[in-house]
C-alpha cells in the first residue's frame, strides 16, 4: 500500500523508540547482535542459493529420485531439526528453503504425497521446531540470559519436543492429505 519494503517499515520504530526515548543507546547495547548477524547471514545464504542456481545444482547433483520419498522426508525434516538447534529458525529456514523447493519440484516420486507443498511444509515445521541451545531461538536466549534456565536443561527438552514435534507434523500432514487440503 505505501510502496516501502519491509526492511524499511521494520526500521520505522525503532527511530520512533530512539527519538521518544523510550529506548537509549544502554538497551541497544543489550541486544544480542551475533543473533542478528546470525539470521541476516542465513537470509543472505539462502537468498545466494537461490538466486546462483547452486540450489539447483546441488539438488540434480544428488539423485533423490532413487529415494523413497519418505526417506527424503523424513532426511530433510529432521536435517532441518539438527540445523535449527545450532543455528536460528529463521536462517536455518532461510538457507534450506530455496534447496527443499529445487528438490520438491525435482523428485517425481514426491507428487504422489504432496510434492513440494509437502517438503516445504516438512521442512517449515522442523525449523519451528529446533529450541535445544540458547541460539536456536530468541525466546530461549533471553531465558538463557535469567540464569535461571541451564543449557542441559533446555538441550533435554528441547530435543524430545524438537522429536516428538516432527513426528506430530506428519501425522497432520498426513490428515492434510487425507482430507485433500495437500496433493
Amino acid at each position: 500500500v505505501h510502496g516501502m519494503n519491509s526492511y524499511t517499515v521494520a526500521l520505522i520504530p525503532v527511530a520512533i523508540f530512539s527519538v521518544t526515548g523510550i529506548i537509549n543507546k544502554e538497551d541497544l547495547k543489550k541486544i544480542s547482535w551475533d543473533v542478528l548477524w546470525l539470521v541476516s547471514g542465513g537470509i543472505a545464504l539462502g537468498l545466494a542459493l537461490d538466486k546462483t542456481g547452486l540450489a539447483h545444482l546441488m539438488v540434480h547433483s544428488i539423485p533423490f529420485d532413487q529415494y523413497s520419498p519418505y526417506i527424503v522426508l523424513f532426511g530433510a525434516a529432521f536435517l532441518c531439526l539438527l540445523m535449527a538447534n545450532f543455528m536460528s529458525h529463521t536462517a536455518t529456514a532461510n538457507l534450506l528453503m530455496p534447496i527443499m523447493a529445487a528438490l520438491g519440484a525435482s523428485m517425481t516420486s514426491l507428487a504422489p504425497l504432496g510434492g513440494e507443498v509437502t517438503l516445504i511444509l516438512v521442512v517449515t515445521f522442523a525449523a519451528s521446531l529446533g529450541m535445544s541451545l540458547p541460539i536456536s531461538t530468541p525466546p530461549n536466549a533471553l531465558a538463557h540470559a535469567t540464569g535461571n534456565v541451564q543449557s542441559h536443561q533446555m538441550a533435554r527438552t528441547g530435543a524430545i519436543l524438537g522429536v516428538v514435534g516432527v513426528l506430530m507434523s506428519f501425522v497432520m500432514i498426513w490428515l492434510l492429505h487425507v482430507v485433500g487440503h495437500i496433493g
